[in-house]
């Protein structure tokens, strides 16, 4: 990865590293500094996601072959690693985790989004902050497809694609914990289908990987809550009972569930319900409201 980047900043206010194959594109379009990027002055852009601390735009530059999304770290870094909450390392900004994380999934063979510039620096008095550029994935999120293509009654044409799909999640799910990647935030909103008309068929990409951690391939804990937050954000006004015994059956690459993986989903129903009453409590709507919003 380093051999496709290059350093545009480097001063003590900030660093940007970007993606050689844009570099001329962004520096015409004033976009070198960490400042530049920071502040946007002069450069048009449509909120996305205005999160206070994490704000993302969307911007249409000239001679980009597609939109850039621009998400903004507004706040200092969390600890991650035992050696950083001892205070024995710094930690890494939040866009470099993130780089660093879509770079394990890279190399799991798992689809991501294509970094074209990240940096870091100081802003606004925030010491690290920082900030990550990724290309449009031209996609639709798996919890908004459903909604255009899988309500009830599903056409019978369309089945093995619904059944196609269900699986080809399963196998993204599996390949990543077994390259020993836990998501923890692995919601249906963090899954993007994209679908190629030339070879008439889908791809699935993952995003908002910052969060993402290793563990062995036997730590179940972690892999556990990813698929309880896939079993939590997949509607049941779209996704049947057996749907989601379609789905566990293609993770565990078996014909017939026995003792262990009844107890697993047992396990997977308790931690997805934990979820269901967070999310009730913190937004303050039961779940049977939690999807209203998202087809959009």
């Amino acid at each position: 990865m380093q051999d496709r980047f290059i350093l545009t900043e480097s001063s003590p206010m900030g660093r940007v590293v970007v993606h050689r194959d844009y570099a001329s594109i962004l520096s015409a379009s004033g976009l070198t500094r960490f400042s530049d990027w920071m502040g946007l002055n002069r450069i048009s852009y449509r909120e996305v996601s205005m999160r206070p601390l994490r704000p993302v735009v969307a911007l249409d530059l000239p001679g980009m072959p597609r939109t850039i999304f621009l998400k903004r770290h507004l706040e200092s870094p969390r600890a991650e690693t035992i050696f950083e909450k001892m205070h024995l390392t710094s930690p890494l900004s939040e866009a470099a985790k993130e780089v660093q994380k879509l770079e394990w999934f890279g190399q799991a063979g798992l689809a991501v989004p294509e970094v074209i510039v990240w940096g870091e620096g100081t802003w606004e008095g925030i010491g690290k902050a920082s900030f990550l550029g990724t290309l449009d994935l031209e996609a639709l999120p798996l919890e908004r497809f459903l909604f255009h293509h899988w309500k009830p009654p599903v056409p019978g044409r369309e089945v093995p694609s619904k059944w196609g799909i269900i699986e080809q999640l399963a196998g993204l799910t599996r390949r990543m914990h077994q390259e020993g990647i836990v998501h923890r935030d692995f919601y249906l909103g963090h899954v993007f289908i994209s679908e190629h008309p030339s070879r008439q068929e889908f791809e699935l990409s993952v995003i908002d990987v910052q969060r993402a951690s290793r563990r062995p391939s036997w730590w179940l804990r972690s892999q556990i809550k990813d698929l309880a937050s896939l079993h939590f954000s997949a509607d049941p006004a779209f996704i049947r009972p057996v749907d989601r015994l379609r789905f566990l059956k293609a993770y565990w690459r078996v014909e017939r569930l026995g003792t262990w993986h009844r107890f697993l989903i047992r396990l997977i129903q308790r931690k997805a319900l934990k979820i269901r009453r967070h999310t009730e409590k913190a937004m303050g709507i039961p779940y049977s409201e939690f999807f209203k919003n998202k087809y959009y």
